[in-house]
């Protein structure tokens, strides 16, 4: 199977430090093998301890049979904390321009998060269904012209300062949040639907049905970015502060909320600008 890499550089502010994208994708192999045997040996071994405490029941003379029990019921928690173990010690790895394995290693982990595939398709959390998930256009950072990116109304000001105020807050994959006080961790699509909630607008719950719901707003062009618009991804969603080309976003797990300052550094292949309506 192959895997395509979420981030499109290595990029300290949206948490992609890992520049091999085919190291990421043989950990994430090794992640989920992991997963699996995690899950797995510890049953059989279990399913093998009850075996060995019924013949001793049945037999209690028998030879060794304490040692058996013990001997099991030590390699099903060892198994079961091997995994748990490797992914601390992968945290504590320092992370420089020579030796990636720790990025790479979290990496995998963002990349599990997302769910990408050859196929290019995300399978949805929510709605249970394959949606697209990267066009075939990748983004120019070259992209030549200014940027006419401006402050905006007074509504998308209040989006905006109002996402500010979540900034160093966790993100959590799958979250939900009802775009209230107090924050409860979420993803990057979950975000945005609580803010936009806040102030009476409601967008659907994933990227995917965001991008799909053109009754929600209007595609407008980079050249004409405000606060308040949103900057769309392939599995990524973000908000535009009125800076020029900064966003707001739930980046990942491992670097939370945060602001970025050039939105064509985001998370995946740029599909557009929203601008949402009732706030322009």
């Amino acid at each position: 199977m192959k895997y395509i890499q979420i981030l499109s550089s290595c990029n300290s502010d949206i948490g992609g430090c890992c520049k091999d994208s085919g190291l990421v994708a043989l950990i994430d192999i090794v992640r989920r093998v992991m997963e699996i045997v995690q899950i797995i040996v510890p049953i059989i071994l279990l399913m093998m301890l009850s075996i060995q405490l019924f013949k001793l029941v049945m037999n209690p003379d028998e030879k060794n049979g304490l040692r058996k029990i013990t001997n099991r019921i030590i390699a099903a928690v060892i198994v079961f904390m091997l995994p748990v173990a490797i992914n601390v010690v992968m945290s504590w790895l320092p992370e420089t321009e020579n030796f990636q394995i720790g990025a790479c290693w979290k990496d995998a982990k963002d990349l599990n998060e997302y769910q990408q595939t050859a196929s290019r398709k995300y399978n949805s959390k929510y709605d249970g269904k394959k949606t697209q998930l990267i066009t075939q256009e990748k983004i120019n950072s070259n992209t030549s012209g200014t940027v006419t990116a401006g402050r905006g109304s007074a509504a998308g000001q209040k989006v905006v300062n109002y996402a500010l105020q979540f900034v160093g807050r966790p993100y959590v994959w799958g979250g939900t949040w009802n775009g209230e006080k107090p924050y409860t961790g979420t993803d990057c699509s979950g975000f945005v639907q609580g803010i936009y909630r806040h102030f009476g607008i409601h967008l659907s719950r994933t990227t995917s049905t965001q991008w799909a719901d053109t009754s929600k707003y209007t595609k407008v062009s980079t050249r004409d970015i405000r606060a308040g618009d949103l900057a769309m991804y392939g599995g990524h969603v973000a908000i535009f502060t009125g800076n020029g080309n900064e966003i707001v976003h739930a980046a990942n797990s491992r670097s939370g909320i945060i602001i970025t300052k050039d939105y064509r550094n985001g998370a995946s292949n740029f599909l557009g600008v929203m601008r949402i309506k009732g706030v322009y």
